[in-house]
């Protein structure tokens, strides 16, 4: 079964690079492109609900756990010794087969790839 097609508006630079608002509606997104499963957090905040993944790893890196905070434009990851906060989320860009970007308004951004590799550039 071939995967739907992306609506044309909402495309980015590249033709095959999805541009999606960071709400409920893309948590699932995310977790598809990343080929995980997506569950509740073992909390929530008021008004909201918190989603948690683990991104597996490759070469021998630790999982990524990700925890998407989309009301209030956050993502948390624990990725072995290193803990990443980043806020002010605005919109998430799907690159299919390789990676997330979860990306500010000023274009600093958080990438989550599959096999595990976290990339921040701010």
């Amino acid at each position: 079964m071939s995967p739907p097609i992306p609506d044309p508006s909402r495309l980015s630079r590249s033709d095959s690079i999805e541009t999606l608002p960071f709400d409920e509606a893309a948590v699932s997104r995310i977790a598809n492109l990343l080929e995980v499963e997506v569950a509740p957090a073992p909390f929530r905040m008021p008004g909201a609900a918190v989603w948690r993944l683990t991104v597996p790893s490759t070469q021998g890196r630790p999982p990524a756990t990700v925890t998407l905070w989309t009301g209030i434009g956050r993502v948390d990851v624990l990725a072995g010794p290193a803990t990443i906060v980043f806020t002010d989320i605005r919109k998430v860009e799907l690159v299919p087969g390789v990676e997330v970007q979860f990306r500010r308004e000023t274009q600093e951004l958080l990438v989550i790839a599959r096999g595990g590799r976290v990339i921040v550039r701010a």
